[in-house]
């Protein structure tokens, strides 16, 4: 998902080398429709601080006309990326090391 990257990128600077967040929590609300075809930006504002190891951050989604057309909140988990990796490996969850597209 779109918000899914730039989450990631805006937890950067409250993970430290072999530390990445998760996602636990989604809540958006949606203002307007957009046209067909149409692309949507999604920014997320990191909070001031980390929560402990949560983090929540704000959300929006403009689309290619400048309107905005959804807000909410993120929240994301900081959690040490080796035993996270490992615990999901185990599960059948599919995600190995090196899949995410070059995020952090």
């Amino acid at each position: 998902m779109r918000h899914e990257v730039s989450d990631v990128r805006a937890a950067a600077a409250f993970t430290t080398p072999g530390r990445t967040t998760v996602g636990t929590g989604v809540r958006i609300k949606h203002l307007r429709a957009t046209r067909v075809g149409a692309w949507v930006d999604v920014l997320a504002e990191p909070p001031a601080e980390a929560a402990g190891r949560r983090l929540t951050f704000l959300v929006r989604a403009v689309d290619s006309t400048g309107e905005l057309v959804a807000t909410g909140e993120i929240d994301r988990a900081i959690v040490d990326r080796q035993p996270f990796l490992a615990r999901a490996s185990a599960q059948g969850s599919g995600i190995t090391q090196g899949e995410r597209g070059g995020l952090p």
